[in-house]
């Protein structure tokens, strides 16, 4: 429809204004798809279309329909004002009263008058009936002759309904005997009170009312059109008959013909009425904001849920138990084997690498064996959410605080699957090895191979008593004595320097592997509460802008 609407504008001359309104509208249904109601969306979305089509058309024509009820004389008044005798052409006008339709000027409106659905028209080309007045005036006037809105027939008020949607001007032709009629006021006026100007009202069967009376039935009949809402109601008090108040009607559609603004005025009107009706549901509240600190909250309640503190201690302990492993003393480490690995234990270890290089195939995310969520920390991260909720839909109308709870609401749902997940796919640094652990197992084995040689060395003297064999010896100590005591001690002591790096190694890891957690979480909690709601107030917002657009 914006494209539609766009190719409107090159050509139509001086309806920026309308146009503009009008685009405000169709933006403003849109962000509101969903969340406002059907009804009033599908309103708008026919306004922005049938002005769309209107404005296609000649906008040098301008549409006037006369509509009353049986008997007001709206006939009569088309009869003086086109000149026509209706009687005289009665057996052509169907008798389901189809719109007449009379068209003045040179301007061709075949289109247009398509559009209307008017299949009967006499185009007048020569003087008005009215004294004094030249056709030439009413150049671009096409009047039409509506059938009785109050007629037995459904027909018949269908096609009033559906004309008083699509015409410029509406003249409402009253009698001094039915012009506080409920049904005209209930069914046409009051709906349309936005539509005050390009409306108007003529008091027709003035010639039978002296002008105490006429005064008196005007000053009622203004007082309810104000009551129904037109802030500055057109009245005229006419006579078919007489000819009274013809020239005053004559003058108002001269005035709107000539202005070429009526068919615009119309469009707006209609943009009015409708952006009026969805502002009442919008509403004009400052768009909230979802606080920072909320969102640290949340995260803080997810990362507790999601047991981020037993992975990140797992993390540690399974990256001190690696490294004593691999550094230590080759004579004790041998005792680590028979403690599980803890992220084998939690099932996060293989299974992180797994599932990175599987996530491109939207492979089955596997289920780690964290524990589940205590009731202390589900209700935090229950309330956490709530808050967020709570905040974002503080002030807003009922249906976009609605709309806010139903998204974040809807994605909910999957929060504690993607919690599992999201640490299920962190990488954990289970298979990273420090390049100095291979460097400290060297040095161990080395000195493991030292006290060994000098173990073989004192046993194969002394206890084989080998007396022909004589050991070297510094400062009076045998070397095998210095190899085995001093590749023992060494060792060891390289087995404590290892534990230390290793400490600080672990609390590394431990502070590396906590931050990528938090991102993941931080993504969860921004894709399952945080971005819903955005979604829904960024919506609201340029639905609530746009209508103050189509309103101004």
């Amino acid at each position: 429809m914006t494209g539609l609407v766009d190719t409107v504008k090159g050509l139509v001359r001086g309806s920026t204004d309308v146009l503009t309104k009008i685009e405000a509208l169709e933006d403003a249904a849109e962000a509101g798809r969903g969340r406002l109601d059907q009804v009033v969306l599908s309103e708008a979305s026919q306004i922005v279309d049938r002005a769309s089509q209107r404005l296609r058309m000649s906008g040098d024509l301008t549409v006037v329909a006369l509509a009353g009820a049986t008997g007001s004389g709206k006939s009569s008044l088309f009869n003086a004002l086109t000149g026509l005798d209706l009687a005289a052409i009665g057996t052509r006008r169907p008798t389901s009263s189809m719109p007449l339709a009379c068209v003045w000027g040179e301007e061709p409106a075949g289109e247009l008058l398509n559009w209307l659905g008017i299949p009967r028209r006499h185009q007048v080309q020569h003087r008005s009936s009215l004294e004094g007045a030249q056709s030439e005036d009413l150049d671009g006037l096409v009047l039409l002759d509506l059938p009785d809105h109050d007629s037995t027939e459904v027909e018949h008020r269908l096609i009033v309904d559906r004309l008083v949607e699509l015409v410029d001007v509406l003249v409402w032709v009253v009698d001094p005997q039915k012009y506080a009629d409920a049904a005209l006021h209930n069914r046409y006026i009051k709906p349309y009170a936005s539509h005050s100007s390009v409306m108007a009202f003529a008091l027709n069967h003035a010639d039978k009312l002296t002008d105490a009376q006429r005064k008196s039935c005007l000053a009622d009949l203004t007082r309810l059109l104000k009551s129904d809402g037109l802030k500055n109601p057109q009245l005229v008090a006419t006579s078919a008959m007489s000819g009274d108040g013809l020239d005053d009607l004559r003058a108002l559609l001269v005035k709107r013909v000539n202005a070429k603004r009526a068919a615009r005025e119309r469009l707006a009107a209609d943009v009015d009425r409708v952006a009026d009706r969805m502002a009442s549901q919008c509403g004009n509240a400052k768009t909230p904001e979802i606080a920072k600190s909320d969102i640290t909250e949340l995260v803080d309640s997810l990362s507790d849920a999601s047991g981020v503190p037993v992975v990140v201690e797992a993390v540690r302990r399974s990256y001190l138990q690696r490294a004593t492993a691999a550094t230590g003393w080759p004579v004790t480490k041998w005792l680590g084997r028979f403690r599980p690995d803890p992220l084998r234990r939690l099932h996060l270890g293989q299974q992180n690498k797994a599932l990175r290089k599987s996530a491109s195939n939207e492979v089955s995310i596997a289920r780690s064996s964290l524990p589940a969520a205590t009731p202390v920390q589900r209700a935090r991260m229950d309330t956490a959410v709530r808050n967020i909720t709570n905040k974002a839909a503080a002030g807003l109308s009922r249906p976009w605080a609605d709309s806010v709870r139903t998204a974040i609401r809807r994605r909910e749902e999957s929060l504690g699957d993607e919690l599992d997940q999201a640490v299920a796919r962190t990488d954990l640094g289970a298979n990273n090895t420090p390049g100095w652990w291979a460097a400290a197992r060297f040095l161990q084995w080395l000195l493991f191979l030292v006290a060994l040689g000098g173990a073989v060395w004192l046993v194969l003297v002394g206890f084989l008593q080998l007396q022909d064999l004589t050991l070297p010896k510094w400062e009076g100590i045998p070397y095998a004595t210095i190899m085995l005591i001093g590749g023992a001690l060494l060792g060891v002591a390289v087995s404590v320097a290892c534990r230390l790096f290793a400490t600080s190694g672990a609390n590394r890891r431990a502070r590396l592997v906590a931050k990528a957690l938090r991102s993941e979480l931080e993504k969860v909690a921004d894709s399952h509460v945080v971005a819903p709601a955005r979604d829904e107030l960024d919506a609201y917002t340029v639905c609530r802008d746009k209508l103050a657009i189509a309103r101004g």
